[in-house]
């Protein structure tokens, strides 16, 4: 017997293997950045102006034990305070403007407690003209290996922030999935202490291909900036998975890749690419380490 397939069912199939091309497309997709100085060098080119923010002091980084419960989605230090109030009371993005109007700003942030604090204190809405309210997003997170990277359930994290910060892209996921992902693989935080995601970093490269294609699908118009609030490993990662180290000692970071489960753990497919023109200065710029509160800027040309 001969089953016909409907348009509606041919439909769907198209759509779903659309998605599936997208999808495929983006996780080996690589990201340009430039200097905030060529903005505009491309008339063919869109580009979007990004601030790559390292939250400020922790908890965890100043005791190290970062598998003790008591730093589970660690806090802010009072020194890490201490810096967000410094870096606001200096303004560095205000005072790079030509004119006395406010530009635009979009605040995306990690659902981290430490990376929410930082975001709020160092960029006030009033000041910085920030449209719409702070975007928390799972693609910013750190690489999952310890307990101070476990992220609180989206409930609690809306009961300490309120409506100022948007959740909504993880009401889907009240517990922390990330988490539960490694836990199902690797077993609990006694059961296994060692490095988790990063000993597949891959899977935080994809996250990062997944935040710039966030941006690509936002259209923010051309005065638009996003302030992007983040982690040392995570921005690590960005910056420099797929590079070589032949200019620079600079790494992508982890450890022995023992969880990659990639059928080619070659394929290191660079997150962002820097171009020969920009110099060897801006890449070494975006690739060393982010010391806590050190904010970089950079833009990202789409064609």
């Amino acid at each position: 017997m001969t089953t016909k397939t409907t348009f509606n069912e041919k439909r769907d199939d198209d759509v779903n293997n659309g998605k599936e091309e997208k999808k495929n497309a983006t996780k080996s997709k690589t990201f340009t950045l430039r200097p905030k100085e060529k903005h505009g060098m491309n008339r063919k080119a869109r580009y979007v102006t990004l601030h790559f923010l390292r939250h400020a002091e922790g908890t965890h980084n100043v005791s190290r034990e970062y598998n003790d419960p008591k730093h589970k989605d660690a806090r802010l230090t009072d020194f890490g305070i201490q810096q967000c109030e410094k870096l606001a009371k200096a303004q560095p993005l205000l005072l790079e403007s030509k004119s006395s109007k406010k530009k635009k700003m979009t605040v995306a942030t990690s659902p981290m407690t430490r990376c929410v604090q930082t975001a709020r204190l160092c960029f006030d809405k009033e000041s910085h003209m920030i449209t719409e309210k702070y975007v928390a997003l799972e693609e910013l997170r750190e690489t999952v290996n310890y307990q101070c990277d476990i992220r609180r359930t989206t409930s609690e994290l809306k009961e300490e922030f309120g409506a100022s910060v948007d959740f909504s892209r993880l009401e889907n996921d009240e517990e922390d999935p990330l988490w539960q992902y490694w836990i199902e693989r690797c077993g609990s935080e006694e059961e296994h202490t060692m490095h988790r995601e990063s000993a597949s970093l891959y899977k935080c490269a994809d996250r990062a291909r997944k935040f710039f294609e966030w941006v690509v699908e936002k259209k923010a118009d051309t005065e638009e900036e996003i302030i992007v609030s983040s982690h040392s490993a995570f921005l690590r990662c960005v910056f420099n998975y797929g590079h070589t180290q032949e200019k620079f000692e600079y790494h992508m970071g982890g450890s022995e890749q023992v969880f990659d489960d990639r059928e080619d753990k070659t394929n290191n497919v660079k997150v962002v690419q820097y171009l020969p023109e920009d110099g060897d200065a801006f890449e070494e710029y975006m690739r060393r380490d982010y010391e806590n509160c050190e904010l970089r800027s950079a833009v990202l040309e789409i064609l």
